[in-house]
């Protein structure tokens, strides 16, 4: 039995890994978008949250604010994103999306979204609801993997 259960956590580690390999960083590329796939998902969250702060935006993306830095500059670079001075503190510098940002993201989402539906087609019809509900439990699985640590985690220290 517990080979059995090692040999499906086996299967699914490599069938996650290669589902993530297939829709990595490359997919955008393969869709001609000129965006990275951090610079959209940046542009996501700034437009799903609105104006943030870096520190907040490296936050939410859990990467370093001299990484976010570096990707807002670029974004500022190609008229995408705005720094803006806080209204109510000016010491304070936030981030909003252009209107050629809000114009990109929504190409980019459209084309992802083709192809995402191109995808899908190609599963049997009666397989499409297996496939995302089954995906909805792993998103709710690694939820709590989150919220409760794994304990036997490597570098794990007692506190």
């Amino acid at each position: 039995m517990k080979g059995d259960m090692d040999a499906l956590t086996e299967r699914f580690a490599q069938s996650l890994g290669a589902l993530a390999h297939e829709f990595g960083p490359q997919v955008l590329n393969r869709l001609h978008t000129g965006l990275t796939a951090g610079q959209f998902f940046t542009m996501r969250m700034i437009r799903s949250e609105g104006r943030l702060k870096v520190s907040q935006l490296a936050e939410r993306l859990e990467v370093t604010p001299s990484a976010i830095t570096v990707m807002i500059d670029r974004l500022e670079h190609h008229g995408y994103v705005s720094r803006l001075r806080d209204e109510e503190d000016r010491r304070v510098v936030v981030i909003e999306l252009t209107e050629a940002g809000r114009a990109k993201l929504a190409e980019v989402e459209r084309a992802w979204h083709n192809m995402m539906r191109e995808m899908v087609s190609r599963i049997e019809p009666g397989k499409v609801e297996q496939c995302v509900s089954a995906l909805e439990t792993m998103v709710d699985a690694a939820r709590h993997l989150r919220e409760e640590p794994f304990a036997d985690a490597p570098g794990r220290q007692e506190v």
